[in-house]
């Protein structure tokens, strides 16, 4: 099964960031690719792998037989694999606060239509869906589980303060600032904000926008303020991410042919190239720990997690 489908990728809402662009040819640091450790091994199309707070557990979305994604919990002491939500209807995208207590994810229907946002607090025992127009895609969640940004419709990104709702409850996502509600980027047909990821501390958002013509990352305050852009490169960079202390964002570039993961500080300097391989690296997370990366890898036409050492 080919790991980036282009057919299931435009499923998933994202075809545009799978888009060739000219080629840069930028010198690989050392340590590039050392310590590949390979965690998973059935193959299977992955995407958006998350470590859990403990360390010990990766959820990353799958897609089944039947064409639905599924969350997966990897138990990284034995290689286990089991659904993170068994009785639930097809999702994705997880996302967990800094101590596990509150995540969400996105519930997609089973026509592939619509996305909604599920929030559940396992320490209040309440559950709050958000369904915008037709898509929420890709929720962050601050570390104290109390807000929850995510891209509305593939267009501009939100926040709700879950602070402001009380119980169990749906309530309508409209792209802009009303209520619990607060639109953090600008709607614009030509262009999206995609994948937002909050900072360790909650004060800053890193995204991925084409509003510049192809896919660059940018940086901004939780509010929505002080947007910068932070790379530039004729190509894809995509899914940004926060190291655990908050002083480096990976994310995935394909301007040296390939898609590869790069870091840079969070002011878009000292770009460095950590995977350097035929095929595609893309979706990396952190490990708690700082010292490794989480990366789906395209490897002989198979899908798979690996861990990758940083240096």
């Amino acid at each position: 099964m080919n790991c980036f489908d282009p057919l299931r990728v435009l499923r998933y809402c994202a075809s545009a960031i799978f888009a060739t662009g000219m080629l840069l040819n930028p010198i690989c640091t050392s340590g590039c690719d050392q310590e590949r450790v390979q965690l998973t091994f059935d193959g299977r199309i992955k995407r958006d792998p998350v470590v859990l707070p403990d360390g010990q557990h990766i959820v990353y979305s799958t897609v089944t037989d039947e064409g639905f994604s599924r969350l997966m919990r990897l138990k990284l002491k034995d290689g286990s694999t089991e659904l993170f939500q068994p009785d639930s209807n097809p999702d994705r995208e997880l996302t967990v606060s800094a101590d596990g207590s509150v995540y969400a994810f996105v519930y997609v229907t089973t026509d592939g239509q619509r996305g909604r946002v599920i929030v559940k607090d396992t320490v209040r025992s309440t559950t709050v869906t958000l369904e915008p127009g037709a898509f929420g895609l890709w929720p962050t969640l601050t570390p104290d589980g109390r807000r929850v940004a995510f891209t509305v419709d593939a267009g501009p990104v939100v926040c709700v303060d879950l602070s402001q709702l009380t119980g169990s409850i749906t309530m309508k996502v409209e792209p802009k600032s009303a209520g619990a509600v607060s639109r953090l980027t600008e709607e614009a047909a030509r262009y999206g904000d995609l994948w937002p990821k909050f900072s360790p501390d909650g004060s800053r958002i890193v995204f991925g926008s084409r509003r510049d013509d192809d896919f660059e990352i940018y940086i901004m305050n939780a509010d929505g303020t002080a947007q910068q852009r932070l790379t530039s490169s004729p190509g894809v960079d995509a899914h940004p991410t926060f190291s655990p202390d908050g002083k480096r964002i990976a994310f995935t570039s394909n301007r040296d042919r390939d898609y590869e993961i790069y870091t840079m500080k969070t002011d878009g300097s000292d770009v460095r190239r950590i995977t350097n391989k035929e095929g595609r690296d893309d979706f990396a997370r952190w490990h708690p720990d700082g010292t490794r990366l989480i990366v789906v890898s395209y490897v002989a036409g198979h899908c798979d997690l690996f861990s990758i050492a940083v240096r």
